[in-house]
């Protein structure tokens, strides 16, 4: 009779749901942060996240293959004890047709009892995979038993020997699930040697990272180049400024020689006015009047000089 095993793996407990969820949201929320404000830590954390996906799914392969390999070590194991009862019980009806033997008073060297073993090793030949075979002789002598007739020991005692055969049925099926196990096992760990699936994927990640690393040089320079011209676009604007503001200082400076010629001009003529009149005698009254408005006329033009002056200083 066959006993049935049950193996159940008792794995982590499972977290809090709601808890998972938490931390998912804030490991979200956290990149969405980081890819805004900071593009070059944002590639960085995708790099080492892709990076680490590629190890963690491999790992996580590994760990199930290993996971599949131990539970089929322990189902060895298990069919290894059942085999074991299996013998115990086929020993206990050996010591059952000994007593068998003794109550009969039989004894070990008779040709009855020789002929009933000799019955019994032919019951073990004719089962498959059981590696008990006859030679011709005894192939012989089993014929020439079985066409007599058998007595009471013999009979009790191959009835008490076809218990056994369920027995070996049982132990010869979990012999052969034994056989496939360790085929299994074997060559899944021939496979691993082949494919070194954990070293590709550890290549793998840091080509990822050095990928990554190169952008995030090229993103840095081109940060740089921007911080650059940014810097060149202002020193541009700002030596614009200064030469407007230049120009317009030349423009009062040139603005101020021509008034400051004006009021020479003027000068010379209060100074050619002032000896004609005296010359012809004229009434000094009008000549006063007359000269003032040329004097009204360099005051005008004195204050725009010194007005542009004051620019100049500024």
């Amino acid at each position: 009779m066959k006993i049935e095993r049950q193996t159940i793996y008792m794995g982590d407990a499972p977290r809090n749901q709601e808890n998972q969820k938490a931390e998912d949201r804030k490991s979200v929320d956290a990149s969405m942060l980081t890819a805004k404000f900071d593009p070059i830590a944002a590639r960085k954390a995708e790099a080492q996240k892709k990076a680490l996906k590629v190890v963690g799914d491999v790992f996580a392969g590994d760990r199930k293959i290993d996971e599949d390999l131990e539970k089929r070590r322990t189902r060895i194991k298990d069919l290894q004890q059942e085999n074991g009862a299996y013998r115990k019980s086929i020993s206990e009806l050996e010591g059952l047709r000994e007593e068998i033997r003794k109550q009969c008073g039989v004894a070990e060297d008779s040709q009855e009892e020789q002929d009933l073993r000799l019955m019994a090793k032919g019951m073990d030949a004719s089962r498959p995979g059981s590696g008990v075979s006859l030679t011709d002789e005894e192939r012989k002598r089993l014929q020439e038993i079985q066409t007599g007739e058998l007595t009471e020991y013999q009979q009790r005692s191959l009835e008490m020997k076809k218990f056994e055969e369920p027995y070996w049925n049982a132990i010869q099926e979990n012999e052969a699930q034994i056989e496939m196990e360790n085929r299994v096992i074997a060559g899944t760990q021939l496979e691993r040697l082949k494919t070194h699936p954990m070293v590709d994927a550890q290549k793998e990640a840091e080509s990822i990272l050095e990928e990554a690393g190169r952008e995030i040089v090229g993103m840095l320079v081109d940060e740089g180049k921007e911080h650059v011209d940014e810097e060149l676009e202002e020193k541009k604007e700002e030596a614009e400024k200064k030469a407007e503001e230049k120009e317009e200082q030349e423009e009062k400076l040139e603005k101020a020689k021509e008034e400051k010629k004006e009021q020479e001009e003027l000068t010379e003529d209060i100074l050619e006015t002032t000896e004609k009149l005296i010359r012809q005698g004229t009434d000094m009254k009008a000549a006063k009047q007359e000269i003032q408005e040329i004097m009204n006329k360099m005051k005008l033009v004195e204050e725009d000089i010194k007005g542009a002056a004051v620019d100049k200083n500024v």
